[in-house]
């Protein structure tokens, strides 16, 4: 195995002068740098990992936490993360709440007990902001606004909801339901506030009857659209579903009742997961930018990572010397065959 002391010898140089520029240290020539890397490469040099962690005391994986692995969201998500920090040399581990706070709160602890190199969180509804006070490593946080000294990604989910409320208006439904997930998630109370906001600009009146709130899952989708088609006061003609997931049991209570899909019913969901552009489902969708959520969330990880390990000196330098980062991202309309044309 190629070591640092063959690449010194062959480079003609010290060793501290190729683990220097191994380690993309500033004081490094660059043009030695170059040459060091070329010739590490060259002869087939492998970083030591385990030497690596024993000396900056931090592994190079990277912790994924999220509620629900089985949705394909979150899914996909996991994927775009790892990529993203493969192509940095870290390694994902993927963690599942089951939107359980207190498995979250035990996951979050070991993690840092494993010496992981960062943490990237969604968390439950049910956190409590000060979970966060005691991390003190690298930590990014979907979704979730809160005050607490750590970066953050944020999808606007006010002008998604927005986007999908006008565009089922567009398309001529005239009595509109909304099925939402946890009633305490607060991309979800977003999204609902939007849908009742765009239905108040254009002169539609808000039917709470027509707003209903369980879980994230396809099942619930299923019973949500069953009590508002057979026990609700008001017969909606078409639903803007919390997520894609919610839609698909919307659709597959449609199907079998033989309610036309768009004619009679409108159907639009939430995150364009992969399922909802396959032909036989083609689901009209909010997407969210996922590629772009595992990028900004990996690079603000290694932002952090770089930044602690220049600041390895200083005191209280994650709250006191770096501003925490806030990212909002858009979401798209994607228009399939689930909705009308527009009118």
């Amino acid at each position: 195995m190629v070591t640092i002391k063959d690449i010194a010898k062959r480079a003609g140089v010290s060793y501290a002068t190729v683990s220097r520029a191994l380690n993309n240290k500033a004081d490094v020539n660059e043009n030695t740098r170059k040459m060091i890397v070329k010739l590490a490469e060259k002869m087939g040099y492998r970083p030591n990992v385990i030497a690596q962690s024993l000396v900056t005391k931090r592994t190079k994986h990277i912790a994924l936490i999220v509620p629900d692995v089985s949705n394909p969201f979150f899914a996909e998500l996991s994927r775009s993360i790892s990529e993203a920090s493969n192509k940095a040399g870290y390694i994902v581990t993927a963690c599942n709440t089951g939107w359980d706070s207190k498995r979250e709160n035990f996951m979050l602890e070991h993690m840092q007990s494993q010496q992981v190199a960062g943490i990237i969180i969604k968390p439950t509804a049910f956190y409590k902001p000060e979970t966060f006070d005691s991390i003190n490593i690298p930590l990014v946080v979907f979704w979730h606004p809160y005050k607490n000294e750590t970066d953050f990604i944020e999808i606007d989910h006010s002008a998604g909801g927005k986007m999908a409320t006008e565009h089922l208006i567009e398309c001529g439904y005239k009595n509109i339901a909304y099925i939402g997930g946890d009633a305490l998630s607060p991309a979800n109370q977003l999204r609902s506030l939007a849908y009742q906001q765009a239905l108040q600009e254009n002169n539609f009146q808000v039917k709470h009857d027509l707003i209903i709130y369980g879980g994230f899952d396809l099942q619930s989708g299923y019973d949500r659209i069953k009590k508002l088609l057979e026990q609700g006061s008001v017969r909606p003609d078409a639903v803007f579903c919390g997520n894609d997931y919610i839609a698909l049991g919307v659709l597959q209570y449609l199907y079998e009742k033989k309610i036309r899909v768009p004619e009679d019913f409108g159907v639009i969901g939430y995150d364009d997961i992969y399922f909802s552009g396959l032909p036989m489902i083609n689901l009209t969708t909010i997407a969210q930018p996922r590629d772009e959520m595992g990028s900004s969330a990996v690079k603000l990880i290694l932002d952090q990572i770089d930044f602690m390990k220049n600041n390895a000196d200083k005191d209280n330098i994650k709250n006191n010397y770096r501003k925490p980062a806030r990212i909002l991202l858009k979401p798209a309309l994607k228009v399939r065959g689930t909705t009308r044309k527009p009118a």
